[in-house]
């Protein structure tokens, strides 16, 4: 009887393993996924990263999270041979002694051409990412900043700055925009008169980094 009672126990033992190991191994997965994406350094990004004729169009550095460690956004330029040149920002965050590893990226967006929009600037600061891109017509020209942020868990749009040029009116219109408190501060200037403000609210939907296309109205229109 014990003997037949230690072959059930047994038997017990090796199903209740064949259950745990598949769930070991999927646990596992992302753990080795992660450690697969650090990088040593900005240089082994880059050069594990930029292919054939990518180039690195604009980057920053600073503190992204708060930590006190040096982060890093880049905006990569692809344009392959027969194909339509693209841009992509990367957000690299410093993981202690360890290196970086790629804490967010956008979507790969083709370049528009035809006066809109092409990238002019990215800065970091007060733990945000900026970046400027610019479009233009024969009269007018536009410079939008878009400033993302973890919040919340997330690579979020948090603010939008517009600031539009009307040669042919000699106008030009500021607009500055708060994506969490919904507040729109709108300043128009005619020439060298006094600025008129004026303040709104609006309700925007939730626009993730990682869906950014690098059009000046991204998150809100």
């Amino acid at each position: 009887m014990k003997t037949f009672l230690l072959k059930v126990d047994i038997l017990n033992t090796m199903r209740k393993l064949r259950l745990v190991l598949p769930l070991l191994a999927i646990l596992c997965c992302p753990l080795a996924t992660s450690a697969q994406g650090d990088f040593a350094s900005i240089d082994d990004f880059q050069k594990s990263t930029l292919k054939g004729g990518d180039q690195l169009s604009v980057q920053a550095k600073g503190d992204l999270n708060g930590d006190g460690l040096e982060d890093w956004a880049g905006v990569i330029q692809r344009g392959e041979t027969g194909s339509s040149p693209t841009y992509q920002l990367y957000v690299l965050v410093r993981s202690g002694q360890s290196g970086y590893r790629v804490a967010e990226k956008s979507k790969e967006a083709p370049i528009p051409g035809m006066g809109c929009c092409w990238v002019e600037n990215l800065e970091i600061k007060r733990s945000s990412i900026y970046i400027q891109n610019n479009a233009k017509t024969a009269s007018t020209m536009e410079a939008a900043t878009h400033q993302f942020k973890l919040y919340r868990g997330e690579w979020r749009l948090v603010g939008v700055r517009i600031y539009d040029i009307d040669q042919s009116s000699d106008t030009s219109t500021e607009t500055d925009m708060n994506l969490l408190t919904g507040s729109v501060i709108e300043k128009k200037q005619k020439g060298e008169r006094k600025p008129i403000a004026s303040s709104r609210r609006k309700k925007f939907s939730t626009s993730l980094l990682k869906d950014y296309d690098f059009y000046n109205g991204f998150g809100i229109e």
